[in-house]
């Protein structure tokens, strides 16, 4: 019964915070100028959807429709991109195909996000699927264990497996690029700081979407962007230690911008400029800099955390996929 009207409660509070934004936009104009319609009800549902959620943040329904929920291919992608379930090392992944005019020379794997508490592939289907068909390749979605079941290392563990397993398979590491939104792109980070610790072949680059570096969360874009932004203040107002002890905060494999990034392969970077965890992305670029590396950071204005994935309808969504696939289709040509 608890359960049922935690659910009810969060249709209520999305509900609400949706007719609020409408009677605000119809007074005040939109929230930011870019912002469409949809936009304004797709941030203010998802925030007041993940603020009552965090109330509860061990009810057990909550957590096992993350894990379970499979999100369908869009409609207009149907004909064009396949998901197939596959083995890859010890779980179950999503395997993305373009079916026609593949570009065949680069594998993603992408890492979902979720706070490292919640999600699984499933959840980020529709996202993926848009981002294999703009970028014309194949991407293997693996899922990772979630806190606080399974705390640090495991997520990083899983995701390591995940990465061998494919070099395993015959991929050259010059034609993989590691993904990752939100909490998923801070584990690409640290899968690629234990691959270089192990002495791992690094893949050909990165791609990380509004990256989730700091579990101490010291952005001070924190407050300043929490009215255009869906993430919870109050989760982010203090460190994580859902995922990770308080001794083990400053560890690269937890808190990736501690890390040293000599020797990590070409970075390609998104962060929105309204987004609450924006200073994150801008410090992992000045460190990718000090470092030699070659990283490239775009800035969306007037966007929150993981647009391409929230509002794919937006015009900065669609330039971040033209964008992904000209960085990929660079790097290709520079391989051959």
């Amino acid at each position: 019964m608890a359960t049922l009207m935690h659910l009810i409660k969060m249709w209520i509070a999305a509900a609400l915070a949706m007719l609020r934004v409408t009677f605000s936009r119809l007074l005040l104009g939109p929230t930011l100028p870019s912002w469409t319609w949809r936009t304004e009800w797709a941030v203010a549902g998802a925030r007041a959807i993940i603020a009552v959620a965090a109330e509860r943040p061990d009810d057990a329904v909550t957590k096992q429709f993350g894990r379970l929920v499979r999100a369908p291919v869009p409609p207009s992608l149907r004909s064009s991109v396949r998901v197939r379930r596959v083995k890859l090392a010890t779980s179950t992944a999503d395997r993305y195909i373009r079916l026609h005019d593949p570009l065949d020379a680069a594998t993603l794997l992408y890492f979902h996000g979720g706070g490292y508490i919640f999600g699984n592939p499933g959840t980020h289907r529709q996202f993926i699927a848009h981002l294999v068909d703009a970028t014309r390749t194949t991407a293997y979605a693996p899922p990772y264990r979630l806190a606080p079941e399974f705390r640090f290392p495991a997520a990083v563990q899983d995701a390591l497996a995940s990465y061998r397993a494919l070099l395993d398979r015959g991929i050259d590491p010059s034609s993989l690029i590691v993904c990752g939104d939100s909490a998923g792109g801070g584990l690409a980070m640290a899968t690629l700081h234990r691959a270089r610790r192990m002495g791992i072949p690094l893949p050909g680059g990165v791609i990380l979407f509004s990256p989730y570096l700091d579990l101490r969360h010291t952005a001070y874009t924190i407050p300043i962007n929490a009215g255009t932004d869906y993430l919870p203040l109050a989760e982010l107002s203090q460190p994580n230690h859902r995922y990770a002890s308080p001794e083990q905060l400053d560890d690269p494999e937890v808190s990736p911008l501690r890390a040293d990034l000599t020797g990590f392969p070409r970075m390609l970077i998104f962060a929105g400029g309204a987004e609450m965890i924006l200073d994150d992305a801008v410090r992992l670029k000045a460190n990718a800099d000090a470092a030699g590396v070659d990283a490239t950071l775009i800035i969306e204005p007037e966007m929150m955390h993981v647009w391409p994935a929230i509002v794919p309808w937006q015009e900065a969504s669609h330039r971040t996929m033209v964008q992904c696939g000209k960085w990929i289709g660079e790097g290709v040509r520079k391989t051959r």
